[in-house]
């Protein structure tokens, strides 16, 4: 399961990266977002779980999550009916 999860979660991750933006003038930080995600793929639920002391990190990394659009399906194996992940998300 720790296996299955740790693939998902690094599809998940790649997609949330390739959609993450750098606001102009924020400068660098790390956002912790945590993740409520759906067998399917849906996302249920996005807050941050440790903020980077800047707003507008925080808001990037959230905007990031929501613009990742749907996420791949949790593969064969995982049967909850959903899992949490704990993301990191350095800005620079």
């Amino acid at each position: 399961i720790r296996s299955l999860m740790g693939s998902w979660g690094g599809e998940i991750r790649a997609r949330i990266e390739r959609a993450k933006q750098t606001p102009s003038g924020a400068g660098a930080g790390r956002v912790v977002v945590a993740l409520n995600i759906a067998r399917d793929g849906r996302l249920i639920g996005a807050s941050v779980a440790q903020s980077s002391g800047n707003a507008a990190l925080d808001r990037a990394a959230l905007d990031a999550v929501r613009r990742a659009g749907r996420f791949p399906a949790a593969p064969q194996g995982l049967g909850k009916p959903s899992y949490s992940f704990s993301l990191p998300m350095a800005f620079r």
